[in-house]
């Protein structure tokens, strides 16, 4: 839900925010339904959407087409996506860096 004032409290049920200012994972939480990615800042870097379908053993990128091309952003972005799925773990992956750094917020 986000916040309806800048003095309001976050109605989102579930929330994973942070940020990246190297090559690297985010922390991991479980998103089920739809639920939004968003990444603010100035920088200079790939981020991915990744899941685990086994706990967090294994992460694959999220795949933003048919073709398989995965859900990696180079800017500032906001996307909605969908789980059908109890209990996937979602992260965050800085696959490349130059500068800056990436402010994020998954939600649900």
């Amino acid at each position: 839900m986000g916040k309806r004032s800048s003095t309001a409290n976050d109605e989102a049920l579930d929330i994973l925010t942070g940020t990246l200012a190297a090559t690297g994972a985010s922390a991991t939480k479980a998103f089920y339904h739809d639920f939004n990615v968003s990444l603010w800042g100035t920088f200079t870097a790939t981020v991915q959407v990744e899941r685990s379908f086994d706990g967090g053993v294994t992460f694959l990128a999220v795949s933003k087409d048919t073709g398989g091309g995965a859900a990696s952003y180079t800017a500032p972005c906001s996307v909605i996506c969908d789980e059908p799925e109890k209990g996937v773990l979602y992260r965050l992956s800085c696959t490349a860096y130059t500068s800056g750094t990436v402010n994020y917020r998954i939600s649900r």
